[in-house]
């Protein structure tokens, strides 16, 4: 009987330290999850945000909702957020990648821009979606002036460009880059 005793209490205790390690685990953060600044797929924006045309379920990569811009929609609703709310840390460079779909020939482009308080652009780039009826990821490292204020905004939309029938852009993360 002792012996059933210590091998039941060595049992429990093995359990009780892999569970401790998992748990220990997950709390070690993904290296690439910190710098994660920003990502949506748009499903959060539904009823947190003004009704908008350019929120829509017709077409998404990930879930129900996408933005989209057509003739009637030249730019889609915009993320904005101060450079200072995204990261207290300075950083340098950092990538903006989503997923765009064109219905037609033409050009519509993921926009980066930085802003200062009086509207002024500091920084502006574009990222072209040119496949049509297909998703296709797009991603741009970009390279920040050294220039800025933590207080500049960064807005980051869909624009129409050239694209004459709607185009989409779902599932969009801007983190930085080393």
């Amino acid at each position: 009987m002792p012996r059933l005793t210590t091998w039941i209490a060595l049992a429990i205790l093995i359990t009780a330290c892999s569970s401790d390690a998992n748990e220990t685990k997950e709390k070690i953060p993904d290296v690439a999850a910190d710098r994660v600044l920003f990502t949506t797929s748009f499903e959060d924006f539904e009823g947190w945000v003004a009704e908008n045309p350019s929120l829509n379920k017709e077409k998404a990569h990930t879930g129900l909702y996408s933005i989209k811009v057509d003739q009637n929609i030249e730019f889609s609703q915009t993320y904005t957020n101060q450079l200072a709310r995204l990261s207290p840390k300075r950083f340098d460079k950092v990538r903006l990648t989503a997923w765009g779909y064109l219905t037609a020939p033409g050009a519509a482009a993921l926009v980066f821009q930085i802003t200062r308080a009086d509207q002024t652009s500091v920084f502006y780039e574009k990222i072209d979606i040119n496949k049509v009826n297909s998703w296709e990821q797009v991603s741009k490292v970009l390279t920040l002036p050294t220039v800025l204020d933590p207080m500049d905004q960064v807005r980051i939309y869909l624009w129409r460009a050239s694209a004459t029938a709607p185009a989409y852009l779902d599932d969009m993360k801007l983190s930085v880059e080393p």
